[in-house]
């Protein structure tokens, strides 16, 4: 099992990285959706969504 390890730990770690930026990605999408019903991979999201009249930006709390 070593051997194995020894010459393909750039191809797992390439393919453990390309794994977690696909899971990312679902989970970005996830968050700034707007939809209230969300099906992705055999997995479904049902949510209350906050009207957009609702959202308020306040940019100027964490500036010092």
């Amino acid at each position: 099992m070593s051997d194995f390890l020894q010459y393909n730990s750039a191809f797992l770690l390439a393919v453990l990285g390309l794994l977690g930026a696909g899971g990312t990605a679902v989970l970005r999408f996830t968050l700034k959706s707007r939809c209230s019903e969300i099906r992705c991979c055999g997995c479904m999201i049902k949510r209350d969504v906050i009207p957009a009249s609702q959202i308020e930006f306040n940019n100027n709390e964490n500036q010092v």
